[in-house]
C-alpha cells in the first residue's frame, strides 16, 4: 500500500518538473521569437505607412487617374488607393458613428490618393522629398502623414531591441536557476538512495546514468511542449495579421525550435549532473540539512 502513493509522488514530481522547464522555455522562446523577427515588424510598419494625398475640388477624373499612374510607376511607391470624397465620407460616419453631413447640409471631404511607401523610402528624409514634390503638383490640395511615427521608427525599435535583449539575458539566468532548483528538488526526494548506492560501492557514473537519462527525456517533453505553445502563438498571429505569414522566415523558426530544444535538454542534463554530484559527495550525516 506505501508503494502507491510513492509512485503517485514521484509521477506528481516528474509533472511538475516537465511543465516547470516548459514554462520557462516558452518564455524564453517568445522573447526570442521577438528578437528575431523585429526586423520584420520593423518592416511591416514602414510598409504600413500611409501618405494622403489630398486633391483639389473640380479636378477631373482623368487627371486624377493620370496621376495615379504617375505615382505607381515611382521608385517610391508600394501601392496607391484611390478614396472619393464619398467614401471618407462613409468612413468619418462609420468612426463617428453619426452622420455629420445631415448636420453640415454638404460634404467638406475632399478626394485623395492613398500613396504607400517602400521601406527604403520610408525615412523623414526620403519622405518629406516626396512630400515636396507632390506638393508641386498643380492637382493637389495638400499632403499629410505622421512624421513622428516615422523619425521615431528606427530609434525605438532599436531601444526595444536592447531591452528585449537585455531582458532576455535576465530571464535566462533566471530560467537556468529555477529549472535547477526543481531538478533539484525532484533528486533531493532520492538523495538517500544515491548515497546508499554510493556507499555499497557503485560507480558515480552508475548512479548517474539513470538520473541523467530521465532528464533527457523529461527537457524532451517539455522542450516538445514549448515548441508546440510557441506554433501556437505564431499560428495566431499570422490568422490576425496574414501579411506576417509571407514574412516570417521559416529557417529563423526552425533554428528557434531548435535552439529551445537544445537550450531544454542541455540545462536538464546540466542541474541533474551537478545535483547528483552534490549528493554523493555530500556525508552522511549532512543528507538531513542539505
Amino acid at each position: 500500500m506505501a508503494a502507491r502513493p510513492l509512485r503517485q509522488h514521484v509521477r506528481t514530481s516528474t509533472t511538475g518538473t516537465i511543465l516547470g522547464i516548459a514554462l520557462v522555455l516558452f518564455m524564453l522562446g517568445s522573447l526570442g521569437f521577438l528578437l528575431l523577427n523585429a526586423r520584420v515588424v520593423q518592416q511591416w510598419v514602414k510598409e504600413n505607412l500611409r501618405v494622403e494625398v489630398f486633391l483639389k475640388r473640380g479636378v477631373k477624373e482623368a487627371d486624377i487617374m493620370q496621376l495615379r499612374k504617375e505615382l505607381d510607376m515611382a521608385p517610391f511607391t508600394r501601392g496607391t488607393a484611390y478614396v472619393t470624397s464619398e467614401e471618407a465620407a462613409a468612413r468619418l460616419k462609420q468612426d463617428l458613428g453619426e452622420d455629420f453631413l445631415g448636420v453640415l447640409g454638404y460634404n467638406p471631404l475632399l478626394a485623395s490618393i492613398e500613396l504607400g511607401v517602400s521601406e527604403a523610402y520610408a525615412v523623414p528624409d526620403s519622405l518629406d522629398r516626396i512630400v515636396g514634390w507632390l506638393q508641386k503638383d498643380p492637382r493637389v490640395h495638400e499632403v499629410k502623414y505622421n512624421r513622428d511615427v516615422v523619425a521615431h521608427i528606427d530609434a525605438n525599435m532599436r531601444k526595444i531591441g536592447l531591452l528585449l535583449l537585455g531582458f532576455s539575458a535576465l530571464l535566462l539566468v533566471v530560467a537556468v536557476a529555477l529549472i535547477n532548483n526543481t531538478i533539484r528538488l525532484a533528486i533531493y526526494a532520492k538523495r538517500y538512495l544515491i548515497r546508499t548506492m554510493h556507499l555499497v560501492g557503485a560507480t558515480s557514473w552508475f548512479i548517474k546514468r539513470p538520473f541523467l537519462g530521465q532528464s533527457i527525456w523529461q527537457g524532451l517533453i517539455a522542450a516538445t511542449l514549448a515548441v508546440a505553445g510557441l506554433l501556437g502563438v505564431v499560428r495566431l498571429l499570422v490568422r490576425l495579421e496574414p501579411d506576417l505569414e509571407g514574412r516570417l522566415d521559416p529557417v529563423l523558426l526552425a533554428a528557434l525550435f531548435g535552439g529551445v530544444v537544445l537550450l531544454g535538454l542541455v540545462i536538464s542534463l546540466a542541474a541533474t549532473w551537478f545535483a547528483v554530484r552534490r549528493y554523493l559527495r555530500m556525508n552522511i550525516d549532512d543528507l538531513n540539512w542539505s
